[in-house]
């Protein structure tokens, strides 16, 4: 697994918090009025998405993120003013423009060369699977028919048509995912908080029945949604379950994006346009923009090389699915619905090239040591090297792969000539940075006569003498993302594994040991295929520490594996709070 530069970006608004608190029952909406009571679920407990269903999510790899909506009309600008801070959909936040101002947009949203089908066949020859959209963003504008405003595309525009339901049915004939963004903020209901200086603000009641009521449409009105891309806002924990549940009873082979916080998300969703430095161990998504600085059109964009946007966003593309994570790349359409010009330039100039590589990046990630030359992915006996980082010598290593290849290759570049040599890391490949000087993103194919393996990484040696002290130092640690809101989110502790090469089969006993006043849930131990549940609630205090002894541990010759995580499967991301944990060999 390469691991991969972490540029984690906020977005914070810069204008101090205004006005007060609004009431926050019996909220008469603009066209509808929310109902007092919302029939929220009671029952928290979810069904568990099937594994079919979250591999086909995590088969997708490569989605199309859509911004559009009333901010796409002054692209940016505002009263002749460029406005420079922040996001460019956020505009009525960063340009300080009063609700009715920004309200009168709606009479001008006319999106005449909006056409689902031609955006649906453009994420096609992109080598996109599915498509994103912005259901309703921060503005609160809806673009599906909602019964509890009239803010939206078929009741308060002059173009009165439902962008959700066209775009839906064109995914359909074109055989793509199709799926929705849900900003749990919303600036223009009377029953929400006022805008303020960040994006996590508490979701009142009256808003959170609203809430409910337009996810319920979504989820009833657009036939089967493949993921549900919630945003912002900080919930409590009891409206996050409620929202899940609602998804999932309504929509049960739609994954939750982790925005929903609280845990209560399907797949872990890093930072706007951040990729992690560490391993996930659940599904993950890379959001991005094709320019930091904005998701909705901006008319004064500076937009220079489209073939250089693609090769940058397609090197990125490539580390995520090659680290097991889905690269969702957004577009903003202008203010009449047109595609910008550059945009698609780019995404075709992507399609061109995966169209060339696509066996190879239909591949598997592997799990395995770090490669400081780029990633890699397994199609059956052959493995494909993505080389982002050309050699500064003669020779890439593929570190942790000691087989050697019946074949080696340059997909497409069948003149330059791969030699092969095993060493004490791994595979030894003779080939110059000269050599691939003209390739944008060269892609080695290694044949195998059996189907290639990686040895994991850090492995340790045990024997009858030989016994190290197993840590978080010396383990490989996976990750997920957690959090209760946009600005409190970080990496959590899943999973820790241990791999050990033994002379001889061996007998041992374990020492697990953790701080005494460590609070822990019980966790799951694994040893090769032994599993053992571990409560080290009723564990013996030594020395300040609760030691839980565990007998009759048998290591085979060769390699072995020791694996903990939570016993707890209701929540994947929670951290299992084990620092400090030690395990001793006797």
């Amino acid at each position: 697994m390469t691991r991969i530069r972490k540029d984690l970006k906020t977005n914070l608004f810069t204008w101090k918090q205004t006005g007060l608190i609004l009431a926050l029952f019996s909220v008469v909406g603009l066209g509808g009025c929310v109902p007092e009571k919302h029939p929220i679920p009671q029952n928290k407990s979810t069904h568990p998405l099937s594994e079919a269903v979250i591999q086909d999510w995590k088969n997708q790899k490569f989605s199309m993120f859509i911004h559009f909506g009333l901010y796409s009309i002054p692209g940016g600008m505002w009263n002749g003013q460029q406005i420079t801070i922040g996001y460019s959909e956020q505009i009525r936040a960063h340009g300080k423009i009063p609700k009715a101002d920004y309200r009168k947009l709606a009479a001008a949203f006319n999106p005449t060369k909006w056409n689902p089908d031609s955006i649906a066949l453009l994420a096609k020859s992109a080598g996109m699977r599915s498509i994103v959209i912005t259901a309703k963003h921060h503005d609160g504008f809806a673009l599906f028919k909602t019964k509890y405003s009239s803010f939206n595309s078929v009741d308060g525009t002059p173009y009165k048509r439902d962008l959700i339901d066209e775009l839906a049915k064109a995914c359909k004939r074109h055989q793509l995912r199709f799926g929705v963004y849900f900003s749990l903020i919303d600036w223009d209901f009377d029953g929400a908080l006022p805008i303020s200086n960040h994006n996590s603000d508490s979701i009142p009641a009256a808003h959170h029945r609203m809430n409910m009521g337009q996810v319920e449409e979504l989820m009833s009105n657009y036939g089967p949604i493949s993921e549900i891309w919630f945003d912002m806002g900080k919930l409590s924990l009891e409206q996050s379950a409620d929202l899940a549940q609602l998804v999932r009873k309504l929509q049960p082979n739609c994954l939750i994006s982790g925005r929903i916080w609280n845990d209560q998300g399907d797949f872990a969703v890093m930072g706007d346009n951040a990729s992690p430095d560490f391993r996930m161990g659940t599904p993950w998504q890379t959001p991005a923009s094709m320019f930091d600085e904005t998701w909705g059109y901006r008319s004064w964009q500076i937009r220079k090389n489209p073939e250089g946007k693609a090769i940058e966003k397609l090197r990125i593309l490539i580390n995520t699915n090659g680290n097991g994570g889905n690269y969702l790349l957004n577009i903003g359409p202008m203010g009449d619905g047109a595609v910008v010009p550059f945009e698609k330039d780019v995404l075709k100039t992507m399609g061109t090239w995966i169209k060339k590589h696509e066996p190879a990046l239909k591949g598997k990630s592997l799990e395995g040591p770090l490669q400081p030359w780029g990633t890699l992915l397994k199609t059956n006996n052959s493995l494909h090297l993505f080389i982002l980082k050309k050699p500064a010598g003669k020779s890439i290593s593929v570190n942790g792969l000691m087989q050697n290849p019946i074949k080696a290759t340059i997909l497409h570049h069948p003149e330059i000539t791969i030699k092969t040599m095993t060493s004490l890391k791994g595979l030894e490949l003779i080939v110059s940075k000269e050599d691939l000087k003209d390739i944008p993103i060269p892609v080695i194919q290694l044949d195998f006569d059996k189907e290639p393996e990686l040895q994991p990484a850090g492995i340790l040696s045990i024997n009858a003498i030989n016994k190290p002290v197993l840590d978080q130092q010396n383990a490989i640690v996976y990750h997920s993302y957690s959090g209760k809101d946009y600005y409190s989110t970080k990496p959590t502790t899943i999973r820790l594994e241990w791999n050990l090469r033994c002379e001889n089969e061996l007998n041992s006993t374990l020492l697990l040991s953790v701080p005494e006043n460590t609070i822990m849930l019980p966790i799951h131990l694994m040893v090769n295929t032994a599993e053992i549940r571990i409560d080290l609630s009723d564990a013996k205090t030594e020395s300040g520490r609760k030691v839980q002894r565990i007998e009759g541990i048998r290591f085979k010759k060769g390699l072995n594996s020791i694996r903990i995580q939570s016993d707890n499967h209701s929540n994947p991301h929670k951290d299992l709070g084990l620092t400090g944990l030690t395990i001793n060999l006797k």
